[in-house]
């Protein structure tokens, strides 16, 4: 009996120790300026490993029947309230939102919800996720700010000329209350569908198709000015489905229609001036950027005899007020 009770001890003693060490995080006890390089990337590879786990997921929930994707809810509270904390102690809000998105997380009816498939990529346009098994150092620190370098790997769905491992950061920033949170999570195919293209990374490419050189090329057209340095490739449309409506009708020389050009990115004002073609017929070369742009549109008609003849004065002029503006860059 006494070899019993010391042999449940034991094990009860291994089983909390292990346990402790998997919730370093959760019990925020090392979270302050003081905090060691060893216990920051523990945090950051248990923060990875519980939002990437598909092991919490119960309840099917089929919300989004218009894509025929589905979710599916935290099975336990104790998740839910896992994550909250993760988020509340450990990571500011856009290094969340980040996070969530490349792990499929989502918010419905006041429960966490999550795509059934790690890395499937069918309902995500991140296509990297932390590789919590691959290299982790602190690049640089000093007081306030802390720079991981981490890896991150490559989703099935993504074409085996995509490398399988890519460098990526982690960058935490040692808030006002003391503690050290994650403020920016970096990788650069993530960075351009989350920053840049959200929802229309999969206008522009093709995971299953596009190459590295086809993602590197439109980063190198559209995602960097005159001088070199990065700009955004932020696009978006109207309810009509057109970047800048009106282009055909109105001159964009109005102080009005000239304020909304200045807001464009150079991705954006390219597109615009394609537009005016596009709403012609005008036809473009298949796979190209114009081509896997407007081929979406519902309102685009190819026009086999398109001609430059077809535009009006007026949008000839804009044609030219776009095109200045896009030198400016």
């Amino acid at each position: 009996m006494k070899y019993k009770l010391l042999s449940v001890f034991c094990i009860s003693f291994i089983l909390l120790f292990v346990f402790k060490v998997k919730t370093v995080a959760i019990e925020n006890k090392d979270n302050n300026s003081e905090m060691s390089d060893e216990i920051v990337i523990e945090i950051i590879k248990e923060i990875s490993d519980f939002m990437d786990s598909r092991e919490k997921l119960g309840v099917e929930i089929s919300y989004r029947e218009s894509d025929g994707y589905h979710d599916y809810y935290f099975e336990n509270p104790e998740d839910d309230e896992k994550l909250y904390i993760y988020h509340r102690d450990y990571i500011k809000d856009e290094a969340y939102h980040y996070l969530c998105k490349m792990y499929d997380i989502g918010f419905y009816r006041g429960r966490n919800t999550q795509s059934g498939e790690s890395g499937s990529g069918l309902s995500n346009y991140m296509y990297y996720k932390i590789d919590t098994n691959g290299k982790f150092y602190v690049k640089n620190r000093d007081e306030k700010n802390i720079c991981v370098q981490i890896q991150f790997i490559k989703s099935e769905i993504l074409t085996e000329n995509m490398p399988q491992i890519s460098d990526g950061e982690v960058y935490l920033e040692l808030c006002e209350d003391n503690k050290w949170r994650i403020s920016k999570v970096s990788q650069w195919l993530n960075d351009l569908a989350y920053y840049d293209l959200g929802y229309m990374m999969k206008t522009f490419f093709d995971p299953e198709y596009s190459l590295l050189s086809d993602y590197e090329k439109f980063i190198e057209k559209y995602g960097y000015d005159s001088k070199g340095n990065r700009i955004s490739m932020y696009i978006s449309t109207d309810d009509n489905d057109e970047i800048f409506h009106g282009s055909d009708t109105e001159l964009i020389s109005e102080s009005s229609n000239l304020e909304k050009l200045k807001k464009l990115s150079k991705l954006a004002a390219c597109m615009a001036r394609e537009e005016i073609y596009a709403r012609h017929g005008k036809i473009y070369p298949k796979f190209s950027t114009e081509f896997n742009y407007f081929i979406r549109k519902i309102w685009y008609e190819k026009n086999e005899n398109f001609s430059e003849n077809d535009l009006s004065d007026i949008e000839k002029e804009n044609i030219k007020i776009i095109s200045e503006y896009i030198k400016s860059f």
